[in-house]
């Protein structure tokens, strides 16, 4: 807590942090709503110690590759229930991701799907997966782009309803 008795980063039932919001100069931005009720979406940004290791581990490697940012959504929610349509998201090791851009755009409205070929950019994409693939905690990612589901195998595999971002799911054994 700072001297107003304000704490310095939320932290939930289970003693996960909330993301950071908007530090200075992150390699991240986030997106999202809780509910469906606009500007919501950090009430959905609980996450286990290990995950946010691991977000701020590739968000430094993307920076060294890469000036854009990467859009982070849903995480969990306080205490870990189940929200929304999501069955998952419930431990904290569970995290969505936009596609990168070729335009830049961040924030809310900067959704877009791999089948936007205007705006996706399938290059700098295929290196963010790259990153959490590699990484020895990944469990898997779930991803609709058939592309990138063949550049890296079965690390990377189809899930409903993730066109427009892609899922990264640590394993459970690291939450105990």
């Amino acid at each position: 807590m700072d001297a107003t008795g304000v704490p310095i980063q939320p932290k939930d039932s289970r003693g996960y942090y909330m993301l950071p919001q908007a530090p200075e100069d992150a390699g991240y931005y986030v997106y999202g709503n809780l509910h469906y009720v606009p500007g919501t979406g950090r009430l959905a940004q609980y996450a286990h110690p290990k995950l946010l290791t691991l977000i701020f581990q590739i968000e430094r490697d993307w920076q060294a590759i890469c000036n854009r940012k990467f859009g982070i959504g849903n995480i969990s929610i306080d205490g870990g229930k189940q929200y929304d349509s999501h069955k998952s998201h419930q431990k904290g090791i569970e995290m969505d991701c936009r596609p990168v851009r070729k335009d830049m755009m961040t924030g809310q409205d900067a959704r877009c799907s791999y089948r936007d070929t205007a705006v996706y950019d399938f290059e700098a994409t295929l290196w963010l997966i790259c990153l959490f693939v590699e990484h020895p905690w990944v469990k898997l990612v779930y991803f609709n782009d058939p592309n990138i589901q063949g550049a890296l195998g079965s690390r990377v595999t189809s899930q409903l309803r993730h066109d427009d971002h892609f899922h990264v799911e640590l394993w459970a054994r690291l939450a105990s």
